[in-house]
């Protein structure tokens, strides 16, 4: 087994949460995964000692930590009236090394220059579109909620797609293609975000890999770049002679 000692706190910073130790068995049976938890939070300052035999990556043990002290928490909101939210911000793995997690998603900080829009241009933008302003809100939350990432992601997706129902005065359905056509983006790369939107949408659980994480991230925020992009030109469709079609290979 694999011990891994987790740091974190409870939002916001003035909240003043306190839970006794508890040590919560969990893993995936069948895999023959088996994880151990011992969560503490005193002073809203969250201590998780993390006994796995899984070899995922770091990422992905962060997100399973992350889920486990935000189920703990959720109860003591759900009982106590008050809305709180987790922060796991660092972890001391099996040989001694300390990592500090960032506020983002390093891949998607590599690809700032890859945005079309400066920051000014997309104050613009905001004022044009309230279907911008949630789905912008909604990948907000997918960084902060890994385990709902695909569901966050999707839904800004389809935020965007109820501006296209709205301007056409048109059914779901139709919708789609106006959006797919408008943006030059083909199903099968929107299909590969809501794969891991639907069962969350149900109310169902799904296991979401750190690779995974990353992969819709990166389709949605293309998506998003392109929407951006027509909001700032008007309304009009971006052009299939100077944007490639976003395709799942």
């Amino acid at each position: 087994m694999n011990n891994y000692i987790f740091s974190g706190k409870v939002l916001p910073e003035r909240a003043n949460v306190s839970i006794t130790p508890l040590e919560i068995k969990t893993g995936v049976i069948d895999s023959g995964i088996s994880d151990t938890a011992i969560i503490s939070i005193a002073v809203s300052q969250v201590s998780v000692i993390f006994n796995t035999n899984s070899d995922s990556d770091l990422m992905t043990l962060k997100n399973t930590v992350e889920s486990l002290v935000r189920n703990l928490v959720d109860v003591y909101g759900y009982l106590s009236g008050r809305g709180y939210d987790i922060e796991i911000t660092s972890v001391v793995d099996p040989e001694g090394k300390h990592t500090v997690f960032g506020v983002g998603i390093l891949e998607l900080e590599k690809s700032q220059r890859d945005r079309p829009l400066s920051f000014q241009q997309l104050v613009t933008v905001m004022g044009k579109s309230y279907h911008l302003h949630l789905a912008l809100g909604d990948l907000r939350e997918a960084i902060r909620s890994p385990l709902d990432t695909g569901f966050f992601c999707f839904r800004a997706i389809e935020s965007i797609r109820q501006h296209f129902k709205i301007k056409e005065k048109t059914t779901d359905k139709l919708s789609w293609k106006i959006l797919n056509k408008s943006l030059v983006i083909d199903r099968s790369w929107t299909d590969q975000v809501k794969k891991f939107a639907d069962p969350v949408r149900h109310g169902d659980a799904i296991n979401i890999s750190g690779e995974d994480r990353i992969l819709i991230m990166q389709h949605t925020w293309k998506v998003i770049d392109r929407f951006c992009l027509y909001v700032y030109r008007d309304f009009n469709d971006l052009s299939e002679n100077e944007f490639n079609l976003l395709k799942e290979d």
